[in-house]
């Protein structure tokens, strides 16, 4: 047997369990069975280094100090580990000229390259490992009032932004306020006022979306055609003033919207409006 299987053999892949408890003392501390298990796995496995976790460990602690986060997904944990264990066994038969590539961006191993590179891996998969936490994404602030909203227009230029009208059947003469809309973020939101309060328990109004892409010919739009099928915006509810800010939830990307309507629906919604009650509707002006 050449030298070269000696180490094969001499470095097989230790099991998932050895570095599971390597991570669980790192991050939350073992009890005395569990103790005497990993000192086993050790002794089985002496060249893995015993600490390769707990600096990985201190590190992150750092690295996510002021960070704001949260639990990650099991499924995501699950793939990770899978993923990085897979690497780990493939780089077990690497050739002894292979370099250990740069982890998460994050983290340089500084292992030996050949044989030994792969505990680079065991310290990329330290540190996914211990890492319970995950950068919780930039929320979006929705705006809450007419003053934020009109902040949240100068912000985004390209945004449209028309007024409401009286709508077509059962208009509401006494309704105000406009629906600003930037296709590019797909996000908006609707200023009412006035508009008649609803009681939740019995309707709620609902908003339609007329997107000029979607029309069997875009360039002659007709929303009132029976093969052109506005887009949900999702249900919303007045106050008893008559008056709301509300974020925009469509069920499909507007690319080139041409007319908002609200329209009173069953609680929840409906899939597809019979369009009985149109209080309000917002288009562009004559002269754009």
């Amino acid at each position: 047997m050449n030298e070269h299987n000696d180490h094969d053999i001499s470095l097989a892949m230790p099991p998932e369990e050895l570095f599971d408890l390597l991570a669980d003392r790192a991050t939350f501390g073992l009890g005395e069975a569990e103790t005497e298990r990993l000192e086993s796995l050790l002794r089985e496995h002496s060249w893995v280094r015993e600490d390769c976790i707990d600096e990985v460990a201190a590190s992150l602690s750092l690295g996510f100090a002021e960070t704001e986060t949260e639990d990650v997904p099991d499924d995501v944990m699950s793939r990770i580990n899978s993923g990085v264990h897979a690497a780990i066994e493939a780089d077990l038969h690497a050739s002894p000229e292979t370099e250990t590539s740069e982890i998460a961006g994050r983290i340089e191993p500084t292992a030996p390259t050949g044989t030994m590179g792969w505990l680079g891996w065991v310290a990329a998969a330290a540190a996914i490992g211990v890492a319970l936490v995950v950068a919780r994404p930039t929320e979006i602030v929705s705006p809450a009032s007419e003053a934020e909203l009109a902040s949240w227009i100068a912000d985004h230029p390209e945004a449209i932004r028309w007024d409401w009208a009286p709508g077509l059947v059962e208009p509401d003469e006494d309704a105000t306020g406009m629906v600003t809309f930037d296709p590019a973020s797909q996000e908006g939101y609707m200023l009412i006022k006035g508009l008649e309060p609803n009681d939740a328990r019995f309707q709620q109004y609902q908003l339609w979306i007329w997107d000029q892409e979607r029309e069997p010919d875009p360039d002659n739009p007709s929303p009132l055609a029976d093969n052109v099928h506005p887009v949900d915006g999702g249900v919303f509810d007045v106050n008893s003033e008559g008056e709301a800010v509300i974020p925009i939830k469509a069920s499909l990307v507007i690319d080139q919207p041409y007319l908002f309507a609200v329209t009173v629906e069953r609680p929840g919604g409906v899939a597809k409006s019979d369009k009985s009650r149109v209080p309000i509707i917002a288009g562009p002006p004559s002269d754009a």
